[in-house]
């Protein structure tokens, strides 16, 4: 019998291999572009304010936010990495002087003992594998950020911002029911507000 994910999963394969394959320059340019649009365009008053953002480590071809992360600490905002924990994520404080780990899909995580949980936090940056101009969002299959922010209102803290190369834009992408829908998101070129 066929999955009903099969379409996702699919595209899933073809959106990783598209981003897997920009060079390391325009890897670098879109990373510089991201810091451009949230400084300048972005107007949104909750990321203006923040004061505990989460955003991530690159893996897999994923648009770098290491450039806004420099941007942040030189603010003052703290910064903060996903953790798994069991089948949901945690956030642990980032800075220059992290200890790490790797997690058992092989990416780098703090090595704290103290978490903080998504509410906590003000904004969270995360990555995505593709998604639409209605604010679809596909992500690497593993469900953690939807399980994180299952119980999320649109209202509640924290904002939820998707950042993407372009190249990852699907004319309309399949949205499942336990997709927890993003705020914005936020490629080198544009910024959608949903």
């Amino acid at each position: 019998m066929t999955s009903h994910l099969d379409p996702r999963q699919t595209l899933r394969r073809q959106l990783r291999q598209t981003r897997r394959s920009l060079s390391a320059e325009e890897q670098l340019a879109a990373a510089t572009q991201l810091v451009f649009c949230l400084k300048n365009h972005l107007n949104l008053p909750e990321v203006e304010n923040a004061k505990r953002i989460a955003l991530y480590l690159t893996n897999d071809g994923e648009i770098s936010p290491h450039l806004l992360c420099d941007y942040y600490w030189q603010q003052g905002i703290q910064t903060y990495l996903p953790v798994i924990q069991g089948k949901q994520l945690t956030f642990a404080r980032y800075t220059p002087n992290t200890v790490w780990q790797e997690n058992v899909f092989g990416i780098k995580e703090p090595v704290t003992t103290e978490y903080l949980s998504g509410d906590e936090l003000d904004v969270v940056l995360l990555p995505l594998v593709g998604f639409d101009s209605q604010g679809g969002r596909l992500g690497m299959g593993g469900g953690f950020y939807d399980r994180t922010f299952a119980d999320k209102k649109a209202n509640e803290k924290p904002l939820l911002i998707g950042l993407a190369h372009d190249c990852q834009e699907v004319k309309n992408l399949p949205v499942e029911g336990w997709d927890v829908p993003l705020q914005a998101i936020i490629t080198p070129s544009r910024i959608i507000n949903v």
